[in-house]
């Protein structure tokens, strides 16, 4: 039995329409922690000490994590020569921000990355 690709459309809406109301779910519970949170004083949940599972993780994370993102600077330093020989190097700015976006960032994750404690830096932040 092969399914028809009217059949697969119609499956993929329906899905998507049961899991809208999903999202305002959890946008209210988020500010419902956000108002806990600061009526009871405490600090914001991720800003939380690491533990030795977020180690682990992050360990985990860094193996598919930091391949990636040699790939990904690789192909972004390859389209940043290509955009400087296209133009003449008057591209000079879309050559940065190529680069940049591919190469920027942080390069691996760390135990205080997954608890919070510290934000991971935008890639455009350089």
């Amino acid at each position: 039995m092969t399914i028809s690709p009217r059949w697969l459309c119609a499956t993929v809406a329906f899905t998507l329409a049961l899991a809208g109301p999903f999202a305002t779910w959890t946008a209210t519970a988020q500010s419902l922690m956000q108002q806990r949170s600061s009526i009871l004083n405490e600090p914001p949940s991720g800003s939380a000490e690491p533990t030795g599972g977020d180690a682990v993780a992050a360990g985990f994370m860094n193996v598919v994590y930091v391949p990636g993102k040699v790939i990904i600077c690789s192909l972004g330093t390859l389209a940043t020569v290509g955009i400087l020989l296209l133009t003449f190097g008057t591209a000079h700015q879309a050559a940065k921000s190529t680069f940049t976006e591919g190469c920027g960032g942080d390069w691996v994750l760390t135990a205080d990355h997954l608890s919070g404690r510290i934000q991971p830096k935008s890639d455009l932040e350089y």
